[in-house]
């Protein structure tokens, strides 16, 4: 009954009277394993563990690590204890102990169970309660060192205290060692008063409650002293005790009695709490059966429970207005903190924005309607969805809405230099506010007045739009980009600006835009809020609240978020925040913030190969131990902060780990002294080094002697290969040289024989010639030949003694041997030289070899032929080659043949084989090759029309 009438005063009375402190969840969500948590320790480095339905985990502000092993015959259990070695230990319900070593779930070895009892451990000892006896284990080897005997069939609870361990049964036995105990008898009628017990220890003595009433007895020195608390439960689950004052955990929340004054106080009645532990920082963690844990900083008065949700605030004199969900505002009386209900209606609408007017007491806010409100009474509302509303000067208000944007004001009889603009833009058929539209077909976000340049800004859909008192509206860009701000709000002469990608923008009096710099740290981070108080700007994140200090630049964060936890807004009086969140108002001192004890960094493991290896000492390890794992931890100590970790190897960069890695591997290093170093990455400072060295020694093949004595082979090897490959190429190249030397005397010795054989069968021509003048008696035609013979001759000779001639050279000797031949025909031969494309007759080709295909198609070819006898010979360039075609209109070849045949049967025409050994020979070792074509003119009737030679000389 008692329960019940609590919580109707924890409903129904003024919401500054006793009411829940403010907390944050720790649960599934968070990661914890269960919902379900029986115990709650702090370990010596400053871990949270926690005994869940789930076993056990450990908690370092962020992140759980859950321990389990195949050898537990259940998860669930309590009794949390650190030894002195730094193992946590607990005892599942079952009865049977594990601990934690170096990270991993281990389980004691023991007889039996008699079922779930608390172990105790002192100094190097753990006291373990068995069927009819006490076990106690020397902590350094875990093995059984002496054994008590006890015959006690009514054992009902055991304790350890600093310095004893207690066993409740039909006496209460107190073990001072691990040899004696001490028997006290129990007062009369002890168990019908303390029905179930639970014990506890407080100021050296040990404290018996009842689970089911307020008795609970006090023993020191061998007396029991009886006493009662100042309040009765129907059911206590457990008791713990801090300072002067036991905590009675029950079904039905959590009872707070002062041992002293006798004062009794209770919190969350609707949780079913399981235990309170109060850690090294004097905060407070409260488990719960079923919806994990709730962490407290303060019981004080520094949380004011508002539901439904507080959304928007706005500071007055000497309070602050809360606009709220389901069209409610309230004000908290700053001194007495206190909240009084000002406005409300059925409409089931939020409180969108709020602007408390400390001049005329008038409070703007924004639900269903934009309402003006006097003395707690509406004097105006308008159907208009107004965003932002902020003071101008002594009359006016700027606006911002959806759909326009402009001035309003309360008393029109003031005067104001803002009038003339705002009459210009006054519709006449307007009612409403005193609204004049500045800005129209516009939806409007957010509005500000800055002094210094007389400019009312507003941040719009359409950008952001600067309004001045002469009329003149400008859009302020950004690198002349459509400036996209959501909030905008003024800092001195400077406005600053949120932008719909989330960044903080500046705007100063003379409407240039910058972006706001702000500590690397905060610099990628993405803003969803953000609100200026004095000097501060209070910047608003998916999981932080940070204050950034205009003056010195100075960082730090004043309330961390979460799923469980939203904050909309916030204001700072009198070095208090008050936030605006899903829970209430939450109240901070804000000259407290900064003492909040900075995280640490631990290693939890050292792994090489994925083998544990201690790091408290330098390490030697082996050339193929070189996979390094290091595991560690970053402890905050706070719930839901998390930290990232720089890290260096030897005298690299540092570099930087994500905040949800919690594991630097290292694979496949080199051999080497290493000295890794990492540090806890606290507003982007450096802070909490740690250091680890080791050693990875050199493969036997790496060392200095092996080495050298292989470099000193491998050089020999080299040098030995590389005479014997010399030697090998100058012999080749001696015999190549040789081969070369006499191929080459061969084919010039040929040639000389080829041109020498040549010689003498031209002059027998060219002398017939001759002769056939001097028998017709023209001395005057042999005299003129015998002159050109003379010349022809002369060239000859000179051509015998040279490979190549250019081919001016070769036209030459042409021309004069052919006016020769032309002497032997009637006036019926003509012959053409002609040079196409050829801008250079430079160009060489070897000596005497067009002049037997010339002979060839003067005596074979025209010489037998009727009519006139033309012969072409045609010099053209042809790509990287030098073409020849020699053209004549004779009998061709086949008609010659015969003809030779009928003179001569063993007729072998010694020039054309001459020349085709010849040609051999010039293209025998070369890749372009001389080439010589012949084609055989014929008309229709396939008779001859003479010959075509076409020859082809490679330039080079």
């Amino acid at each position: 009954m008692k329960i019940f009438a609590f919580l109707f005063i924890l409903l129904f009375t003024n919401l500054g009277f006793c009411q829940n402190p403010f907390y944050v969840s720790i649960d599934k969500t968070s990661g914890l394993p269960s919902n379900s948590v029986y115990d709650i320790l702090q370990d010596s480095k400053g871990f949270m563990w926690f005994a869940t339905g789930k076993g056990i985990c450990r908690y370092d502000g962020s992140t759980f690590k859950t321990f389990s092993s195949d050898e537990q015959t259940s998860k669930s259990g309590s009794c949390l204890v650190e030894d002195g070695f730094g193992r946590i230990w607990y005892s599942n319900f079952d009865g049977y102990l594990y601990y934690v070593e170096k990270n991993v779930l281990k389980s004691l070895k023991q007889p039996t169970s008699l079922g779930y009892f608390r172990f105790g451990i002192i100094k190097d000892e753990l006291f373990l309660l068995q069927p009819n006896m006490v076990l106690i284990y020397d902590l350094r080897t875990l093995k059984v060192k002496s054994k008590i005997k006890i015959s006690d069939n009514q054992i009902s609870f055991s304790y350890a205290s600093p310095e004893k361990f207690y066993v409740l049964g039909a006496s209460l036995y107190e073990f001072n060692d691990s040899k004696t105990y001490t028997k006290h008898p129990l007062p009369n009628k002890f168990y019908d008063e303390i029905n179930g017990s639970i014990m506890n220890y407080w100021d050296h003595k040990l404290i018996i409650n009842s689970k089911s009433n307020n008795i609970y007895y006090s023993f020191k020195d061998g007396e029991f002293t009886r006493n009662a608390l100042n309040t009765t439960t129907n059911f206590n689950q457990n008791t713990s005790i801090v300072n002067n004052t036991i905590w009675i955990c029950t079904t039905n929340g959590i009872i707070k009695n002062d041992l002293d004054s006798k004062e009794t106080i209770s919190y969350f009645a609707d949780q079913n709490i399981s235990y309170l532990f109060r850690d090294n920082h004097k905060n407070y963690w409260i488990s719960t059966l079923n919806k994990g844990i709730l962490f407290i900083e303060d019981f004080e008065n520094n949380y004011i429970d508002i539901q439904p949700r507080p959304l928007t605030l706005s500071l007055g004199k000497n309070e602050i207005y809360i606009g709220a969900e389901k069209d409610l505002v309230y004000k908290l009386n700053l001194k007495k903190l206190v909240t009084e209900k000002v406005f409300e209606t059925e409409n089931n609408h939020a409180t969108g924005q709020i602007f408390a007017d400390t001049i005329t007491n008038n409070l703007f806010f924004t639900s269903f309607k934009f309402n003006i409100l006097k003395n707690n009474k509406i004097i105006s509302d308008y159907a208009v969805a107004i965003k932002d509303v902020k003071k101008v000067d002594h009359k006016y208000f700027s606006f911002a809405a959806s759909g326009i944007s402009g001035l309003f004001y309360i008393d029109e009889n003031l005067k104001s230099d803002w009038d003339i603009i705002y009459n210009k833009n006054k519709s006449k058929e307007s009612s409403g506010f005193g609204q004049s539209m500045l800005i129209k077909r516009v939806n409007g976000k957010s509005t500000e007045y800055n002094a210094v340049n007389k400019t009312i800004y507003y941040a719009t859909n359409n950008g952001l739009i600067a309004v001045t008192n002469d009329g003149k509206n400008e859009e302020i860009k950004y690198k002349n980009k459509t400036l996209h701000l959501i909030k905008i709000q003024k800092y001195k002469d400077q406005l600053y600006g949120l932008s719909t990608s989330e960044k903080m923008y500046v705007i100063n009096s003379s409407n240039e835009v910058s972006s706001l710099k702000l500590p690397y740290f905060l610099s990628n981070e993405n803003f969803n809020k953000f609100f200026i108080c004095n000097q501060y700007c209070y910047l608003f994140t998916s999981h932080s609240v940070y204050e950034f200090n205009f003056i010195s630049g100075e960082v730090q964060k004043v309330l961390s978020l979460s799923s469980d936890i939203e904050a909309t807004d916030i204001i700072l009086k009198n070095n208090k925040l008050f936030f605006a969140t899903s829970k209430g108002i939450v109240i901070k001192n804000r000259k407290e913030i900064g003492n909040y004890p900075k995280p640490k960094l631990f290693i939890n493991e050292f792994q090489v190969n994925g083998k544990h290896r201690e790091v408290n000492k330098f390490l030697l390890l082996q050339p193929d131990e070189n996979d390094i794992s290091i595991n560690f931890s970053t402890l905050s100590f706070i719930p839901n902060e998390s930290y990232s970790v720089f890290y260096k190897i030897n005298d690299s960069d540092w570099k930087i780990l994500d905040a949800a890695t919690k594991n630097l591997k290292l694979s496949a290093l080199s051999s080497g002294n290493y000295t890794i170093l990492l540090a806890l990455n606290y507003n982007n400072q450096k802070i909490d080094f740690q250091q680890i060295k080791f050693e990875i020694k050199k493969p036997f093949w790496l060392s200095y002697f092996f080495i050298f004595i292989s470099s000193l082979l491998l050089l020999l090897l080299f040098f030995t290969f590389y005479k014997y490959q010399i030697r090998k190429i100058e012999k080749q190249n001696e015999i190549l040289l040789q081969k070369n030397e006499l191929e080459k005397n061969l084919n010039l010795s040929t040639l000389k024989a080829i041109k020498s054989q040549m010689n003498p069968h031209f002059f027998y021509n060219a002398l017939n010639t001759i002769q056939s003048y001097i028998l017709a008696n023209d001395k005057k035609q042999a005299v003129n030949y015998l002159s050109k013979f003379s010349s022809l001759t002369r060239n000859i000779l000179e051509m015998t003694e040279k490979e190549f001639i250019s081919i001016n050279e070769e036209i030459f000797t042409m021309s004069l041997y052919l006016d020769i031949e032309k002497a032997r025909f009637d006036k019926d031969f003509e012959y053409e030289i002609n040079t196409e494309n050829i801008s250079d007759l430079e160009h060489k080709i070897p000596s005497m070899l067009l002049q037997p295909y010339i002979e060839n198609a003067v005596k074979h070819g025209l010489l037998h032929k009727n009519g006139l006898k033309k012969l072409l010979i045609t010099f053209s360039k042809n790509g990287d080659k030098i073409r020849i075609e020699i053209d004549d209109n004779g009998i061709g070849r086949q008609k010659s043949t015969e003809l030779n045949a009928i003179k001569n049967k063993n007729h072998n025409s010694f020039a054309t084989n001459a020349m085709q050994n010849r040609i051999d020979l010039l293209n025998k070792n070369n890749k372009n090759k001389i080439t010589i074509d012949f084609i055989d003119k014929m008309n229709q009737s396939k008779q001859s029309q003479g010959t075509t030679v076409v020859i082809e000389i490679p330039i080079n």
